[in-house]
């Protein structure tokens, strides 16, 4: 019988993440650095960072040889550290299938696996799978003990692919930061923090700013890392061709500078076609910036239209120019809206909610 006078040592999980870290610039290694930083003094952690470190160029041998070098490093320390859990982030396309050999392994090793499903096109890579492949899929989702989606919508995408009772809805979190507070003098800054790539639509608010009947100023930061490449350029050609001269695309910006173009900012826009529940726009509430975007992925679940920002249809460049023209005119209806997104993040989506969602997972898979 143990002393009831000997404190008890709670024994924390041990938790073995693997995902991208930054640099580069993406959502999904924006998690991985934020979760790192939320659970570190929860739980035991360690994390294998898999991000691409191969040039461009490389050969397939040489891709193979880097991917086999990541399995035996999850190998080893699921066999020497013996992980209470292994929480894998994966997306659509070659990345899920990349993972999933990291699943089957940490299955083969005896612990229990946490597959966590980033990326607004995974709805498109479901539906693109038929015969084996769509046979192979749902093996792969069946071998996980929990799988981790962004919102309920997307917990709704699952269902036909998973065991309904592993999946679980951990939204992404952010920390809340102090408000915004831009000069009421000078350009209007629109904020759009989105790789450089068709799909994000940053054409889009270029021609809904060039659009735009204000008596003020509208300057566009479009920040971002070229995915595609010759996008940057492709845009700062477009916005010569429509006559737009306060358009800036310096690339990528990280930390500090990051958080004083947040700062600097009036309102985000993000118009995208394809979302999951992406890391800018909720970086963007959480300092209180009136939030313009698409009505994709989990965002219409993030936000209540008109009320907590203001959302359109992918590619409707009219509504867009609507709403930037309401906030333009309307500072007083922008901060309401901004404030009131704040609020919903702070209550929703801050970082230590999803951290505290976490830890409920290990929990579950420690007992």
């Amino acid at each position: 019988m143990s002393d009831p006078l000997t404190p008890h040592r709670e024994v924390r999980p041990r938790v073995l993440m693997v995902g991208p870290l930054p640099p580069p610039v993406g959502g999904m290694a924006t998690v991985v650095q934020n979760l790192t930083h939320a659970l570190s003094d929860r739980v035991a952690l360690r994390v294998i960072n898999n991000v691409k470190t191969t040039a461009t160029d490389r050969s397939l041998w040489q891709g193979v040889a880097a991917q086999l070098r990541l399995l035996g490093r999850l190998a080893g320390v699921c066999l020497t550290w013996r992980p209470t859990a292994v929480h894998i982030h994966t997306c659509s396309w070659f990345s899920f299938w990349r993972n999933g050999a990291d699943l089957v392994l940490v299955r083969l090793l005896g612990r229990r696996a946490v597959l966590h499903i980033h990326g607004g096109q995974f709805h498109r890579f479901l539906e693109s799978l038929t015969g084996v492949r769509a046979w192979l899929a749902r093996r792969l989702l069946s071998a996980a003990h929990r799988i981790v989606v962004l919102s309920p919508g997307w917990r709704e995408i699952l269902l036909p692919w998973a065991n309904s009772a592993r999946i679980v809805v951990v939204p992404n979190g952010v920390p809340v930061r102090e408000p915004a507070t831009p000069p009421n003098d000078g350009p209007f800054r629109i904020l759009c923090l989105a790789h450089y790539q068709s799909g994000k639509g940053q054409e889009d608010l270029l021609r809904a700013t060039a659009a735009l009947r204000v008596h003020r100023a509208v300057r566009v930061d479009l920040l971002g890392s070229e995915a595609e490449p010759g996008r940057r350029e492709a845009l700062m050609a477009l916005a010569r061709e429509l006559g737009l001269d306060g358009v800036k695309v310096p690339g990528p910006v990280v930390g500090a500078a990051k958080n004083a173009k947040l700062a600097a900012a009036h309102c985000f826009c993000l118009p995208s076609y394809n979302e999951g529940l992406p890391m800018s726009m909720l970086e963007a509430m959480a300092v209180g910036l009136p939030v313009v975007a698409t009505r994709v992925g989990a965002i219409p679940e993030a936000l209540v239209d008109g009320a907590e920002g203001l959302l359109f249809a992918p590619g409707d460049t009219a509504a867009l120019t609507g709403h930037l023209q309401r906030l333009i005119t309307e500072p007083a209806a922008a901060a309401a809206l901004g404030a009131a997104g704040r609020e919903r993040l702070a209550r929703d989506f801050s970082l230590a909610h999803s951290a505290e969602l976490l830890l409920g997972v290990y929990a579950s898979l420690a007992r």
